[in-house]
């Protein structure tokens, strides 16, 4: 079953519950969307392989073959155009469908994957108690489709990502989801899904391309270079429980009366086993273990194929103030790594100065500052293809969002990393961001 059975499930569903009710349910669809436009930035920087490349594989115009920056330099684009739909046709049961268009900086794994792809498509029935709700969920919901795990970072407020959340929970997931709350402070989490397939990417915006069309010719002329990627559990192509993901979490939370203070722990566990192959679009790279395995006998020091990963997240809000932690442990095939992940910010509403059309002008200023950690606990070659993919990485970003007027924002944010390699290696990238949402 692919993605577009599920949306024509969903959608079938909805329209079902729409005809047995007795009197018109207002609003339920509601249709929005948001555009993002950007100016990018990123230091031009290379890292010369090792791996015994024929001399074919040498791009034009280069004397041997490197890790380099994906796009270095200036750049003005388009990334994003997001059409969503929200349907609501029971005050128990709701679902979203959200399809990308464009969609640069997501585009998975590489730079020629499909410009338009249905990011969401789930159904939840019951209600699931969200952080700084009140615990008046139902005693258990249920929600399946296509949606992020429930331990990902429920807001992004930069446009950039961290290390842990590109490495572990950047994309979404074909699911099964159940939940409930225990009491007024506990709740919990199971997950039964497809299984996000290991491949690498670069941290930055774009994800470079690594096994596109253009490798597949003599002496290749790049587009796209390809940057300095991490593994990292990349999107779901197909719907296949074949290898599939079990997981469960458990919770706690509490806040004050007015919603302005409040603490979330949680903590998650996932387990699969890893595939021979995933075929992936984009790319002629397989994913999973045939990733892991490498080329030409020189690969990471994988053993048994079995992927597991547990951590824990810490929300805290204090008024203005607000605190995302999270910590992962995985183990993929034998290959340990931690990462850690903290983000700060701070959301300063501003006093009416200004206004256009009835609308207010500048409506809230948030400075944000994260710091982001991935550690990789295994040694390998220095022949391996991709080396950069066991490098010990910090990342520091410091931004600022700024509401123009309601629904229009900009974001100026950079990015600061500091890379374990054994040589200098810089991946210094500002991007700045125009944000419509209608």
């Amino acid at each position: 079953m692919r993605l577009s059975a599920i949306l024509l499930l969903l959608f079938c569903a909805a329209s079902i519950r729409a005809d047995e009710a007795q009197k018109p349910e207002p609003k339920t669809f509601t249709f929005h969307g948001e555009a993002k436009a950007h100016y990018r930035w990123s230091q031009d920087s290379q890292f010369p392989l090792k791996f015994p490349f024929p001399p074919e594989f040498i791009p034009r115009g280069q004397t041997s073959v490197v890790e380099r920056t994906v796009d270095p330099g200036s750049s003005a684009e388009v990334s994003a155009f997001n059409f969503i739909i929200d349907f609501a046709p029971a005050e128990s049961i709701k679902g979203r469908v959200r399809i990308a268009f464009v969609d640069l900086y997501n585009r998975n794994p590489t730079s020629t994957d499909q410009t338009v792809n249905v990011k969401e498509a789930w159904m939840q029935f019951g209600r699931r108690g969200e952080f700084l709700e009140s615990m008046r969920g139902t005693p258990i919901y249920a929600l399946f489709g296509k949606a992020a795990k429930f331990e990902r970072q429920p807001e992004r407020n930069l446009e950039s990502y961290g290390l842990v959340s590109t490495a572990f929970n950047r994309f979404e997931d074909v699911q099964l989801q159940l939940g409930g709350d225990l009491g007024r402070h506990i709740y919990w989490r199971a997950q039964i899904s497809n299984g996000n397939p290991v491949f690498f990417r670069d941290p930055n915006a774009l994800a470079g391309d690594n096994g596109n069309d253009d490798l597949r010719f003599p002496n290749p002329e790049l587009h796209l270079n390809s940057g300095f990627p991490i593994l990292y559990d990349a999107e779901t192509e197909e719907v296949s429980f074949h290898k599939a993901e079990g997981g469960g979490g458990l919770g706690f939370r509490v806040h004050s009366e007015d919603r302005s203070k409040g603490l979330d722990v949680l903590g998650f566990y996932y387990q699969r086993q890893l595939a021979e192959h995933v075929d992936l679009r984009g790319t002629f790279y397989g994913g999973d273990l045939d990733l892991l395995d490498g080329t030409g006998g020189i690969g990471l020091p994988i053993k048994g194929n079995d992927k597991k990963e547990y951590g824990g997240n810490i929300q805290f809000r204090y008024g203005p103030l607000q605190v995302f932690f999270q910590g992962v442990h995985q183990e993929m095939a034998s290959l340990p790594r931690n990462g850690y992940e903290v983000e700060i910010l701070f959301h300063a509403p501003l006093q009416l100065k200004y206004s256009a059309s009835g609308k207010q002008l500048f409506t809230f200023i948030q400075p944000v500052v994260r710091i982001s950690v991935l550690n990789n606990d295994f040694k390998a070659s220095p022949l391996f293809v991709a080396p950069s993919t066991f490098w010990d990485w910090k990342k520091y970003d410091v931004g600022v969002r700024i509401g123009i007027i309601q629904g229009v924002d900009v974001t100026a944010e950079y990015s600061f990393h500091d890379i374990t390699a054994s040589r200098p290696v810089n991946e210094d990238e500002f991007l700045s961001t125009l944000r419509v949402k209608f």
